[in-house]
Parts: structure tokens; sequence; C-alpha cells
């Protein structure tokens, strides 16, 4: 149910909650957190001064001075949407109807009538709002801003608290860009995807010759065979909405080939010359003679030489051929 003393909502103001950015914490329990440190500042010595604000995870009573906290986002965040981890920032609703109702958070009673709280978790003396950070906080406020006609009005706490107070520290170095982000919505957000490819090449060996004087020129032996080496060369490719933006190397490894080796012979081979006078002489031929029949007798010289001249004629052809070996072994 809406506060009866809600102005049109107009504007907003930016507070830092001083506080851990505490990624590892769900939306419920950041919404209890400001509940609790609400009842503690302003409600505890006078609890039925509820103000009618509803806790949006539990619908129990929240005592909330804020109505929105921002929260950044990583991979401990207990209930983040896909979105919002891509982002790395959300918004949190802190109370049920942060439209309708009035939070304490200016500390002035007008501010709060017409404004949003929005409360950014950290500690912002030490650094500032990120871009995207940014872009979600205008966003977030860019429908209202067209409901107005354009006429927001973004404070810083310290620009209308009634009070002294440095809050929201350097959040304000970033006001002029949530007022662009509201006005003119950034274009979407780059597509970027990578592609790793990946490259095997061979790398040659080598072949090495080692001479071997135990063996004899022209004889080889192989007693390593060569063994390719691989280069591996692991390119990531950057696409920005398709288009190829970039190449890195991000693995370059390689095999170390394995080299030949080869044993070659250097030794001169043994040439034996025969020496002519240590020849041994060519050996008779054997050429079979038919024995002839031996008359003993005794004769008369007349007669023997007549025996001898009948065994010589009957022998001539064999003797001829012996005659002729002889000569052709002499030549």
């Amino acid at each position: 149910m809406a506060d009866a003393n809600r102005l049109t909502v107009d504007c907003f103001v930016l507070h830092h909650a001083v506080t851990p950015t505490w990624e590892n914490k769900s939306k419920a329990e950041i919404a209890q957190w400001f509940s609790d440190n609400g009842f503690a500042r302003a409600y505890s010595s006078n609890p039925n001064n509820w103000s009618g604000l509803i806790n949006p995870y539990t619908g129990g009573r929240s005592y909330s001075q804020a109505h929105i906290a921002g929260q950044r986002v990583d991979g401990s965040t207990p209930d983040a949407t896909p979105d919002e981890r891509d982002a790395g920032f959300r918004w949190i609703p802190l109370v049920a109807d942060i439209w309708g109702q009035i939070t304490w958070h200016a500390g002035n009673w007008n501010m709060n009538c017409r404004s949003i709280g929005i409360e950014c978790l950290g500690d912002y003396r030490n650094y500032t709002l990120r871009d995207w950070d940014a872009r979600i906080l205008g966003a977030f406020w860019r429908p209202q801003d067209q409901n107005l006609g354009g006429a927001t009005a973004i404070y810083g706490h310290r620009e209308v608290s009634d009070s002294s107070t440095e809050c929201p520290a350097r959040i304000m170095e970033m006001r002029d860009t949530v007022v662009s982000y509201c006005n003119n919505p950034p274009a979407p957000a780059p597509v970027i995807t990578t592609n790793d490819v990946t490259v095997v090449t061979d790398v040659p060996f080598e072949t090495t010759r080692i001479p071997d004087p135990s063996k004899l020129i022209g004889e080889e032996v192989i007693v390593n065979d060569g063994v390719l080496g691989k280069r591996t060369i692991v390119t990531r490719v950057t696409y920005t909405n398709g288009v190829e933006t970039n190449r890195s190397v991000v693995s370059d490894k390689t095999t170390i080939p394995t080299n030949k080796v080869i044993y070659f012979g250097t030794k001169e081979p043994v040439v034996i010359v025969p020496d002519p006078e240590l020849t041994p002489e060519t050996p008779p031929i054997d050429v079979p003679v038919e024995p002839v029949p031996v008359d003993n007798t005794p004769r008369t010289f007349a007669e023997f030489l007549k025996v001898g001249l009948t065994i010589i004629l009957a022998q001539k052809d064999k003797i001829v051929a012996l005659i002729k070996a002889i000569i052709a072994k002499l030549k």
C-alpha cells in the first residue's frame, strides 16, 4: 500500500553503504542486513514507528532506510542470473513497493517523499562505479525518465542531506555517465567469442654419419632410425560480433626429433697379389695310356727295336695329344 505522503518520484539519491562489496551474499541476505541496520539506527528506540515497509523476501516488516541496493556480482554470488553474472552488477529491491513507499535515506523529508534511495554495497571512498555498473543504473531508471519527459535529477547524498556527510564519496565521479546512460541507451554490449585453432607441423630430424674403422669402405649400418618431432601451436582467435578482431598464441610446444645415426666403414680392403716366383708349377696333365702287352721273351737288338717301334706306332695318337697338351700349357 502506497504511503499517503508519497510524491511523484522524479529523482534518485546515490549512497554508498561503507560495507564490503559482499558478492557472496544473496538478495535475501542483503535485504535483511539493511532491515536490521535500519532498525538499529532509527527504530530500536520505538519499534512502533514502523512505517509499513515490507521485506520482499520474507513478507515481514522491513526497517530498511533505502529502496534498492547495488551489488557487484561474480562466481560466488549464490542467486545471480546468467545475465547478472555477465554484467557483474545488479540491483536488489530492499522493500516490496519501491515506488509507493517512503524510506528515510536522504536526511531530508521533502527529498525522501519524492526520491528513490539507492545504496551501493562497498566503500566508495577507495573506488568508483565501473562503467557497467553505471549502464545498469541507467537502464533501471530510463523508463521513469521517459515517463517524466527527461526531467530526471540525480543527486549524491551529501547534496540533499540536512546533516554533514561525504556520502556517496567517489560515486559522484560517475554521475554524468549515469545521466548519459539514462538519456542515451548505450549500444548493446558486443558479443565476444573465442575459438582455439591448433596447428601441428613436423620438425625434421638430422642424419648423423659416424666413421667406423672396423667396417669396410661401402658398408653402412643404421643404428638409430630418425623420428620426426612435432610442433603444436594453439592460437586463440577472438571474434567481436562474429568478425575476427584478434589472434594470440596461447601455447607453442615442440617435441624434439630423434636424429638418424649411420655408421659407415672406413677400412680399406686387403688385395693379395700372387708372387710369380712362389707360384707352383703347372701339374702334369694326366693322359691315360693304354697298357701295351709286354713280351718278355729274350730277343736280339733288331727284334727289340722292332718291338719298340711297334709299340710307338700303336700309341702314336695318344703321344701326339700329349705333346700338344704340353705345348699349350707352356704358352
